[in-house]
């Protein structure tokens, strides 16, 4: 994939925006990380995005999002051709588009004030009962970027809406991996009494959450689908941000480390630190990688 993701960034102007669109998507997917060949699209695709249909818009939003990869010119020209378009957006369109500009933390005016208005929440609400339990959850991951992270009230869906998307956000829950149980046998062995799976206020599950020196800490054990490489995917990103925003100390611990852990003998290096930090876990309160 390397090779291919080679190759097209330096051909990326012999394509047309959709077909780059495509090929982001293609690799965003695959979970492949191409940042040369994301930026070759971004610059080939920004000034053409005119020619898009609203749904190969949303998902070229997406595609960057979805890599974590900054793309601020691109978003602010998709931004402007979103503006007058929101009535085009099929369900799926409009909570691709919500979700990457909460996804990536577009802060420019175009995307708050001109996106997100008033003809963004009626869209919104003329499709409530067509979206996914995927859309909802998106949906409601835009609410706490726009609402609370940005501090936005103007043009929001109706309460009716953002109240059954965040049940169904709540509700969406992941099987429990092999490597988080290790995690949480090894928190227990170190008399942390880990809580698992605790629901926040907001709708976010946290994997575990332990005390540690008087502070609620909560950790997430993030395993190879979380990441691109070894780079967080725009996923991820956008859970520790938020759960930051709200007040979480968060520590996270990805799956390469703890294998490296694992074959260095955790307990023993623990016992050896006396629990100065919780054993060769991780690092608290220090720790915000």
């Amino acid at each position: 994939l390397d090779a291919i993701a080679a190759m097209a960034a330096r051909r990326v102007g012999k394509f047309k925006p959709r077909e780059l669109s495509s090929m982001g998507w293609a690799f965003a997917t695959a979970g492949h990380a191409a940042p040369a060949l994301l930026d070759a699209i971004a610059a080939e695709v920004a000034p053409r995005v005119g020619e898009l249909d609203a749904q190969t818009l949303a998902s070229t939003a997406w595609v960057f999002a979805k890599a974590g990869h900054a793309a601020p010119a691109l978003f602010d020209v998709i931004a402007a051709e979103t503006a007058p378009r929101v009535g085009e957006f099929n369900a799926q369109g409009l909570a691709n588009i919500a979700w990457s500009f909460a996804a990536t933390n577009t802060l420019s005016s175009a995307a708050l004030m001109g996106v997100f208005g008033h003809d963004f929440g009626r869209r919104c609400d003329q499709l409530a009962e067509i979206y996914s339990e995927d859309e909802m959850s998106q949906l409601h991951q835009w609410w706490l970027w726009y609402a609370l992270e940005r501090g936005q009230a103007a043009g929001l869906p109706s309460f009716d809406l953002l109240q059954r998307c965040r049940l169904i956000f709540s509700e969406t829950s992941a099987r429990q991996s092999q490597l988080q149980r290790q995690v949480g046998r090894t928190l227990a062995s170190l008399e942390l009494r880990p809580r698992e799976e605790v629901l926040t206020d907001e709708g976010y599950s946290l994997d575990y959450v332990v005390e540690w020196r008087g502070q609620q800490v909560a950790i997430e054990v993030d395993g190879p689908s979380h990441f691109l490489g070894r780079k967080p995917n725009g996923a991820t990103m956008l859970k520790r941000r938020q759960l930051r925003h709200l007040g979480w100390h968060l520590v996270p611990i990805p799956y390469w480390e703890w294998n490296e852990l694992a074959n260095a003998h955790t307990k023993e290096v623990a016992k050896n630190r006396k629990l100065d930090t919780p054993g060769a876990v991780m690092t608290l309160p220090e720790r915000r990688s």
